[in-house]
């Protein structure tokens, strides 16, 4: 790929130069490039349009556009050199690097993105390419290894999108991929590559990270049911698709669920709503605060069930530092809560777009004093649910405000800030902006924030463009 040198410079300086030699689109091109692309593409973080609109604001030298377009080409110039493995077992955090979001991510969405925000084709064919040699190479994801639910669902939001913002060319383009459904089958054929990619999320990915969606009530589950929106919503022309769903002995005695991809967006929705306003019980922890004992709750504090309480705290990441009952966090950096929120975040963007802002605006007014649930080893518990649990916007507020902490996860808090500046419900969202660190890169959760949620000091953000669910 072609280096782009001193970007910063030409942004601002000399636009007219770049579009002689080529290397931006004139505005009647823009406009051309958006309206080619913007059909088959369905927009999770962002679209083509709005990408050519970010393209033409730092052609003009706005920031925060100039830098975050300039750090995207930046990654979209980097080497993508990662091994592919038939079998992946997921053997450290970082691992597979093709997936992490520190290695083959944050590059492949990234060209994605340049392709929208240059026009150059290249871009484009190159995530064709390494989607190509996805489906073609590894068949199968461990279920053994626990960890592969959690580091596949790290990934998979960005590796939808990425298609998703080249799909006339995944559509065009011929690929080697899965043909049958199962996991586990080996069977591979020829056809659109958009197509053998379906069949390789609905197969691999879909299957293995369902689980932790089911049993986790902490970032993992939050993670998974974020993995599973994008699976299921990107599979929404597979009507015939069944996704295999599996759930712990507590659900449905253990038997996994069959469901069509209209089905799986609900139940991740529902999943997630459910998990941020207490209903849900952790399947997958021996510390779980669900157990309403043990050394997690502090006897200081009445003892809290996972949930996001009145207070903005997430018990189940809380009581990794301190316990899950605490009324404020310490002043510490903590990693659990901001990546739980973040992945939450990332899917409620996902049903915004899809029209339905309730993840965003989530908030349980209603007490539920004698709240019964069986716990994780099958005994019946009674908690008090109290009113003012489930809301985003109070968890960031827990963080940032009340405990005056340091936030990390920028590219996550952007697309907050970019919501909740105009509609937010409490106070204090303005004291979100000293914590961007601008332009953000990729974590866990939301890879380059900043280019896609970012917004100049005088602007008033709008909602995005919606397209209808599955």
């Amino acid at each position: 790929m072609r280096k782009h040198r001193f970007r910063h410079l030409l942004f601002i300086i000399v636009p007219l130069i770049m579009l002689l030699m080529g290397s931006l689109q004139s505005p009647a091109n823009y406009e051309v490039h958006a309206q080619q692309n913007a059909v088959q593409s369905r927009g999770y973080l962002t679209t083509p349009a709005e990408l050519v609109d970010i393209a033409q604001k730092a052609e003009r030298g706005i920031e925060p556009y100039v830098s975050a377009v300039e750090h995207v080409l930046d990654w979209a110039d980097e080497d993508w050199d990662f091994r592919l493995h038939s079998f992946e077992e997921c053997e450290d955090a970082d691992s597979p690097e093709w997936l992490d979001n520190r290695g083959g991510i944050p590059i492949l969405y990234a060209r994605a993105l340049a392709y929208h925000l240059t026009g150059d084709e290249s871009y484009a064919e190159s995530v064709v390419e390494i989607i190509g040699d996805i489906i073609s190479s590894v068949d199968a994801i461990s279920l053994s290894e626990q960890r592969c639910r959690l580091i596949f669902a790290w990934g998979i939001p960005e590796l939808i999108a990425a298609a998703d913002l080249v799909a006339p060319q995944l559509d065009e383009h011929e690929c080697v991929g899965p043909v049958e459904l199962a996991y586990g089958t080996t069977d591979m054929g020829s056809g659109s590559c958009r197509t053998l990619f379906q069949n390789w999320l609905a197969k691999n990915p879909y299957y293995v990270i369902s689980l932790a969606a089911e049993q986790s009530q902490s970032n993992w589950g939050a993670a998974a049911t974020n993995a599973l929106a994008y699976i299921a919503d990107y599979l929404w022309d597979r009507e015939e698709v069944v996704l295999i769903h599996r759930v712990p002995a507590f659900i449905n005695e253990g038997v996994p669920l069959a469901l069509t991809p209209a089905q799986a967006y609900i139940r991740a929705n529902t999943l997630a709503l459910a998990r941020m306003n207490g209903y849900r019980v952790e399947y997958g922890s021996q510390d779980s605060c669900d157990f309403l004992s043990g050394s997690q709750q502090h006897d200081d504090w009445e003892p809290v069930k996972s949930q996001i309480t009145e207070l903005g705290i997430i018990p189940e990441e809380a009581r990794r530092d301190q316990y899950c009952n605490i009324p404020v966090y310490n002043d510490r950096y903590q990693n659990y809560p901001q990546i739980h929120i973040g992945h939450n975040l990332q899917q409620c963007e996902l049903m915004l777009r899809r029209g339905d802002p309730s993840c965003y605006d989530n908030i349980t007014m209603t007490a539920h004093r004698d709240f019964t649930f069986i716990d994780p080893n099958g005994q019946t518990q009674t908690t008090h649910l109290k009113p003012g649990r489930g809301s985003l916007e109070r968890a960031i507020n827990a963080v940032i405000i009340d405990a005056g902490a340091e936030w990390r996860h920028d590219s996550a808090l952007e697309v907050a800030y970019r919501y909740y500046f105009t509609h937010h419900r409490f106070e204090g969202v303005r004291r979100w902006y000293p914590e961007l660190d601008r332009p953000s890169d990729c974590d866990q959760d939301v890879c380059f924030g900043t280019l896609t949620h970012g917004f100049a000091t005088d602007e008033t953000p709008s909602l995005p463009p919606v397209t209808s669910p599955p």
